[in-house]
């Protein structure tokens, strides 16, 4: 009796258009979360007062944030923010944060430095805004925000984590690690030893990255997947592979080569090595022509900074008859300052065409090198001496500048590349040997990953000049690459590539070319 007159009067509250429905935080509270979304958006439209409405938006964020929804977080944290602007510095701390992981950085450092600029002695706030720029890749910035909080307050782990993961990302692993390892030996955490696994896989420390993913114990799930993330970049840079490669390549002078390429890669240790069997069929204006050459290679990081490596190649080429030779190259690197500097001797057999294969060309290769990176600007320079075996010689120089627009995907890079190559005479064996020789060069990279797939795209457009057999040559240069890849499985990737142009430098023999290639690998 009492349930139908409850009934009733429900029905009759009803006729005159009154309801009973939950609003939007007691849907949360009774786990009906899509309705929930619904309702708050239905409150947003209908309210008419800017600071309801922020509240509203500030309260869809946070349930966004419950579902590890942080993109849609973010979208309602910044329209609560841009709504009122009275929330406490602690909240709007607290959605920054959560807008940064959203992946809206510019707004998270926007919001950051308001803060700030209220109260400059919010060091939170500076240490966060410190951690924003470097996700965002300006991690000059990050570092100089990390160092004002470290000079009041040295032993500041959060700030000392921020720097040395900046330093790491910036391409300095040797500034990075002693940071990492003088908190650890403070106190372990998650953090800053998978901070430190990251800057021994940047140095090229294999074993070091196996020794901190040992005390890796994740306790919350973003740390599983940065362990994943670690475990991934480890078995992509140190994994064992195995390659098959087939490239075709002609150019304006009717040279036409085939390339088959078996190679692979393993470890020990520290201890990086390689091993390769190349097969070239050149045909050509002289006929035709065959190399094949079997290497193999080492490298190793001694040091965290200091790095050598060394190959033997044993080489046979045919054509009328067959001769063998052994070339082979011993290097070394080591990271200085922002970047790295190298040094080379290589000892190579030249059988780009059909006429160098005649000619039985080698080259020793002296070459240095240095690259430096100042936060998105990278810089490069490099020189090498050319002995031929025809006695002739050659000075090769080359500056490159690359400028990082986006760091993200896809990630957006303009450069400018300049080279000076003078030799000593034109012996007319094969190869493209200019007097005088200069070009220069815009390029604008490309690198998008989406899926399973991924490309690169570089065109280039410049001038070149330079003198041969006493003519004088001007041009406009332009050409391009480009690759298309695709992760088949976990272990195996399909990759196609394609580059041409009139670079006259870009090949051996100095004409109009194209080249086409495919790849296969393996990874085990």
């Amino acid at each position: 009796m009492i349930l139908r007159g409850f009934l009733l009067v429900i029905m009759i509250l009803g006729s005159y258009g009154i309801s009973f429905s939950m609003g939007p935080a007691e849907l949360v509270a009774d786990g009906r979360y899509e309705e929930a979304i619904d309702s708050y958006k239905e409150a947003i439209e209908t309210s008419q007062d800017n600071k309801e409405k922020a509240m509203l938006h500030k309260e869809l964020g946070g349930l966004f944030v419950s579902k590890d929804d942080f993109k849609g977080a973010a979208e309602e944290f910044i329209k609560a923010l841009s709504l009122y602007r009275g929330f406490s510095a602690d909240e709007r701390l607290k959605m920054s944060v959560y807008i940064s992981w959203g992946d809206r950085l510019d707004e998270a450092v926007t919001e950051i430095r308001s803060i700030l600029l209220e109260n400059p002695e919010n060091v939170e706030a500076r240490i966060h805004l410190a951690r924003f720029l470097s996700w965002s890749g300006r991690l000059k910035e990050a570092i100089d925000e990390a160092d004002r909080v470290i000079k009041e307050y040295p032993d500041d782990r959060a700030a000392l984590l921020v720097k040395a993961n900046s330093l790491n990302w910036k391409g300095d692993p040797k500034k990075a690690i002693p940071i990492f390892k003088k908190l650890l030996e403070e106190e372990e955490d998650f953090d800053t030893r998978i901070g430190l696994a990251y800057a021994y896989l940047s140095s090229g420390n294999r074993r070091g990255v196996l020794e901190s993913i040992k005390f890796l114990k994740p306790e919350y799930p973003y740390q599983e997947r940065e362990l994943k993330k670690l475990n991934e970049a480890m078995e992509k840079t140190t994994k064992s592979n195995l390659d098959i490669r087939y490239s075709f390549y002609e150019d304006t002078d009717d040279n036409r080569l085939n390339r088959y390429l078996l190679s692979s890669s393993f470890w020990t240790g520290n201890l990086k090595m390689d091993l390769g069997y190349r097969h070239t069929d050149a045909k050509g204006g002289t006929g035709d022509g065959r190399a094949e050459d079997l290497s193999f290679t080492i490298y190793s990081k001694v040091t965290e900074s200091l790095g050598v490596g060394a190959g033997l190649v044993l080489n046979q080429l045919s054509n009328d008859n067959t001769t063998n030779f052994a070339s082979g190259h011993i290097k070394d690197d080591a990271n200085i300052s922002n970047g790295t500097i190298g040094a080379s001797i290589s000892w190579e057999v030249l059988a780009e065409t059909t006429q160098l294969i005649e000619n039985r060309i080698r080259l020793t290769n002296i070459g240095i090198y240095i690259s430096q990176g100042f936060n998105r600007l990278s810089l490069y320079g490099g020189y090498n001496h050319k002995d031929y075996s025809d006695e002739n010689s050659a000075n090769d120089f080359q500056l490159a500048s690359r400028y990082a627009f986006s760091i993200k995907n896809p990630a957006i890079t303009l450069g400018y590349k300049l080279r000076y190559l003078d030799f000593n005479r034109q012996s007319g064996n094969g190869y493209f040997d200019p007097s005088g020789f200069i070009s220069n060069q815009i390029f604008i990279s490309s690198t998008l990953e989406k899926g399973k797939f991924y490309g690169h795209i570089e065109p280039f457009i410049g001038y070149q000049s330079f003198k041969r057999s006493g003519s004088k040559s001007s041009d406009l240069i332009s050409g391009a690459n480009a690759t298309v890849g695709y992760n088949l499985t976990k272990d195996f990737l399909f990759e196609a590539n394609a580059e041409g142009g009139n670079y006259a430098v870009g090949t051996a023999a100095g004409f109009k070319y194209y080249l086409i290639s495919l790849r296969l690998s393996a990874f085990f």
